[in-house]
């Protein structure tokens, strides 16, 4: 075995006793036992000590903790001292909008124009218009003809006179020709007289019709008019109404929804309170067991003797048994270094075991 210097401290062995083995052979053998005696250099026997002392202290500040924690959980949970939960409203909260809010306009309103609107024109209202005008066109045509009648008279007997002068008699050719000629003249006069009383009859006609549609087109705007002011004045009527009905009715309903709305403000508050207190009471009932829980898995302050170099292993030569023997010095070596680990986690394992 060789003795140990490093920063942290030195390790010695010494040799306290032999192990005796029989060989296959049936030779017996001697191995020597050694103890290895660790020490610490000043600073880092004192951090191990504090940390040992720390271990302590939180071990009993975990013990008082979970005293603490553990009697307060033993009591009872008491929320009396909590405000009142609201589960209702009270009998100011409405869900009517009482006597002011209406669903009625009332008498006032229209939904008939009243007298002032008419439905008729009246009976100066033409649907036919003007009399019988054929008697003007033959009044005019008989005027015509009393014009052209005393010349075509004239004419005919003038006609007559040079055929008898001039030897023609009744029934020959001559005769019957201006016979005809005659015929002829009385003839396009009675159709001239004709056109000249249609054209007087035509222009009666439209006399007539020009004045019917002057009658009708008078009564017809005074008919509109009086009918749109009638008209005008129900909904005028009928718009002051509804907007009085609008107004009310709004009134009423803001009135109603600001009283719901403060109730229901003052209810969430009172149950945001409850809730509130109740967080409080817990958060001081669990307060110990939160705090005792955060020192438990709080993490450690680590040994520095964990950093020391490995121990060389003693080579036994001459024997089968050299790796029996080293394998017994490695387990006395673990057993070493899990002594030190267990001084380390001094602290760990008493909160662990709490």
């Amino acid at each position: 075995m060789v003795n140990q210097d490093t920063p942290y401290g030195n390790i010695s062995y010494n040799q306290t006793g032999t192990s005796t083995y029989t060989g296959a052979d049936g030779k017996t053998y001697s191995v020597p036992q050694f103890t290895q005696t660790t020490t610490l250099n000043p600073q880092q026997q004192e951090t191990l000590d504090q940390s040992q002392q720390a271990a302590t202290n939180i071990a009993s500040t975990a013990n008082s903790l979970s005293s603490t924690g553990l009697s307060q959980l033993s009591q009872p949970v008491d929320t009396s001292g909590a405000p009142a939960l609201q589960t209702s409203l009270g009998s100011g909260y409405t869900s009517t909008l009482g006597n002011d809010y209406s669903t009625n306009l009332g008498s006032g309103y229209t939904s008939n124009i009243g007298n002032g609107y008419t439905t008729s024109l009246g009976s100066d209202y033409n649907t036919s218009f003007g009399g019988d005008v054929s008697q003007a066109m033959t009044n005019a045509k008989n005027a015509v003809m009393d014009q052209y009648t005393p010349t075509l008279d004239r004419n005919a007997e003038a006609t007559r006179a040079q055929e008898l002068a001039s030897g023609v008699r009744p029934g020959s050719a001559a005769y019957s020709a201006n016979e005809q000629t005659i015929g002829d003249n009385y003839t396009r006069a009675a159709d001239q007289a004709t056109q000249t009383a249609q054209s007087v009859q035509n222009q009666l006609f439209n006399q007539q019709q020009q004045q019917a549609a002057y009658t009708d087109s008078a009564l017809l705007n005074q008919a509109n008019f009086t009918n749109n002011s009638a008209l005008n004045q129900a909904q005028f009527g009928n718009s002051a109404l509804l907007n009085q009905f609008n107004s009310q009715n709004n009134a009423a309903l803001n009135q109603a929804q600001f009283g719901n709305s403060a109730l229901l403000n003052s209810a969430n508050f009172n149950n945001s309170a409850n809730s509130q207190w109740l967080q409080n009471y817990y958060t001081q009932r669990d307060q110990p067991l939160n705090e005792l829980s955060a020192l438990l898995s709080g993490s450690q302050v680590q040994n520095a003797a964990g950093t020391t170099s490995s121990t060389p292993s003693t080579q036994v030569a001459g024997t089968d048994y050299s790796s029996l023997v080293n394998q017994q010095y490695q387990n006395q070596y673990q057993q070493y270094q899990n002594t030190l680990s267990g001084i380390s986690s001094l602290g760990t394992g008493l909160l662990s075991f709490l």
